[in-house]
């Protein structure tokens, strides 16, 4: 009987063992991409949501929880114990009658099996079952609101690659502008009609354009790097995204934006879990000063030698603390201040929430207001930038005038990149405050 229940012993053990090392593989592989792979903003968020490590703290977080909510369901549950051991003990007895002492070794050899289940304790195992899951629930809510800012994070590390990289490519066709007036004006200067100033001025300025072109160049590395690393992987070779960055109205009115926020935002539902679950604390804790009512049955094994003495007992036990130093009283004081602190916490919030999607309207607003403004100055500055090349040709315009109007069509350019960018920017953060992505 020994052996067999040392096989199933080890049977048992091995099970659990495999269970646990198959549970421990649960974190995702990681990602990578290869050269040349295109991605869309949507696949970029779904694997930052997959692979950034900001967020496995708050997975873990939650399965603490639901190990918590375990924890207080096995009050449901009856409890068995095993108690087994074995004894030896001398005693030296020393008698008046003789000069001989006798010495009296004892062996005991004990078992029991303890069975006892909880009968009434007027709800406090429900109570605390409820706590447990309103604190679940509000990490859940915590993991929401750190994926959505995760996704708005990777939103403005996508538009940033798109915002770098066509800022480099307006560094580099300003580079090939003032190439062609260097090639321009060495011909002026080898006809005799120009003079050495305006090969000198041509070359001081493609020297300041290719410096600006190395510079974004730089910034459009950085922004890959930003974005792969929002991302949560290491940027190993390069890829393509969408770069089409468009405006595309969202079309929503204030009252809805905010109406939407306070019936969405994962950071004020997991605060009005947390409150929910303090309420819960303050029962829970006050459920001390009611007694508890259990059932227990046990079977014994006691002798010093085989075969054992045995018998069992069974009986209802009501234990009910008195006095415990005022502790049941301050535990729920405590509990009481947390839940004062929870709901002020809310209060706060709310008018956070008002103030970010009250700012995140008007900057939307804004930026959408400044994008047709910016499309007319590059539709200008390109038809002065025409006329002063033409001029310029014929020889009829000065290197600073032709240098004035690349400069000005540069800018032009390069705050319509921004406006479009803060446009898209301005929206990524209007949908994170009404809790969406």
């Amino acid at each position: 009987m020994c052996a067999r229940f040392i096989s199933l012993f080890l049977a048992v053990s091995v099970a659990l063992v495999a269970v646990f090392f198959s549970g421990s593989g649960a974190l995702a592989e990681d990602r990578t991409i290869a050269a040349g792979e295109y991605l869309t903003l949507e696949n970029c968020i779904d694997i930052a949501l997959k692979q950034q490590p900001n967020l496995m703290y708050y997975l873990y977080q939650i399965h603490a929880n639901e190990a918590e909510v375990g924890q207080a369901q096995s009050g449901f549950y009856p409890s068995l114990d095993l108690q087994s051991g074995y004894t030896r003990s001398q005693i030296v007895s020393n008698s008046h009658h003789t000069p001989y002492s006798t010495i009296i070794n004892k062996d005991d050899y004990y078992g029991s099996a303890e069975l006892s289940q909880t009968i009434f304790d007027f709800g406090k195992t429900l109570t605390n079952v409820k706590m447990r899951n309103y604190y679940l629930l509000s990490s859940k809510k915590d993991y929401e609101a750190q994926a959505n800012t995760t996704a708005l994070n990777v939103k403005g590390s996508y538009y940033g690659v798109v915002k770098a990289k066509r800022a480099r490519d307006v560094d580099a066709e300003t580079v090939k502008k003032y190439e062609q007036q260097l090639d321009q004006a060495k011909d002026f200067y080898d006809a005799g009609t120009k003079a050495r100033y305006d090969v000198t001025q041509a070359e001081v300025n493609l020297s300041g354009a290719n410096i600006s072109l190395m510079n974004s160049e730089n910034a459009l590395a950085v922004a890959w790097d930003n974005l792969t690393t929002t991302m949560g992987i290491i940027y190993t070779a390069d890829f393509k995204i969408d770069e089409d960055i468009s405006p595309k109205p969202l079309g929503i009115k204030f009252e809805d934006a905010l109406a939407a926020a306070y019936s969405n935002r994962p950071d004020l539902m997991s605060a009005i879990a947390a409150k929910d679950a303090a309420e819960k604390n303050i029962e829970y804790a006050k459920k001390d000063y009611l007694p508890v009512i259990s059932g227990t049955a046990s079977y014994n094994f006691d002798n010093g030698r085989f075969p054992l003495d045995n018998g069992w007992m069974a009986g209802v036990v009501m234990k009910w603390n008195i006095f415990s130093g005022f502790n049941t009283k301050y535990k729920a004081a405590e509990a009481r201040a947390s839940m004062d602190a929870a709901e002020s916490k809310i209060q706060s919030m709310k008018l956070s929430i008002y103030s970010g999607v009250r700012q995140s309207y008007l900057n939307l607003k804004l930026a959408g207001d400044v994008i047709p403004a910016a499309e007319l100055q590059v539709k200008l500055a390109k038809e002065n930038l025409d006329i002063a090349t033409l001029k310029y040709e014929a020889g009829l315009a000065s290197p600073v005038d032709y240098t004035d109007a690349v400069v000005q069509y540069k800018s032009a350019k390069l705050t319509y990149i921004n406006a479009l960018y803060n446009y898209k920017i301005a929206q990524a953060a209007i949908l994170w405050a009404m809790g969406s992505r």
